[in-house]
């Protein structure tokens, strides 16, 4: 919300510093110094968090798209519901990562 001539002559930066922020980065310089194994396995698991966010947001937006595009009587839809098993079991198995996951970090961290 700055006059036009002054917001083309600077650049506004806004930077949030939170103290966990902080403290985690100071975390993981600390980590990776003493143990750069134990932080490569960290960042894999941020990795694989990702991939399995990206994962379930396909999976989401197949099954949605299945279901708009089905006809009246869902049931009648073999293809269909064998979709939803499949998403269901895929969804099952990135959870169970998930938690596994979460507890790996946590025994990082510690």
């Amino acid at each position: 919300h700055y006059k036009p001539e002054i917001a083309a002559q600077c650049t506004l930066i806004n930077f949030i510093v939170t103290e966990g922020g902080l403290e985690e980065q100071l975390l993981a310089k600390v980590v990776s110094r003493e143990q750069p194994a134990l932080e490569r396995q960290k960042n894999e698991l941020v990795q694989a968090f990702n991939r399995y966010k990206i994962q379930l947001k396909a999976l989401e937006d197949d099954l949605l798209h299945k279901l708009a595009n089905a006809p009246a009587d869902i049931l009648s839809d073999i293809p269909l519901i064998e979709g939803l098993e499949s998403t269901k079991a895929t969804a099952g198995e990135i959870a169970r990562a998930v938690v596994k996951g979460k507890e790996t970090e946590v025994g990082i961290n510690e």
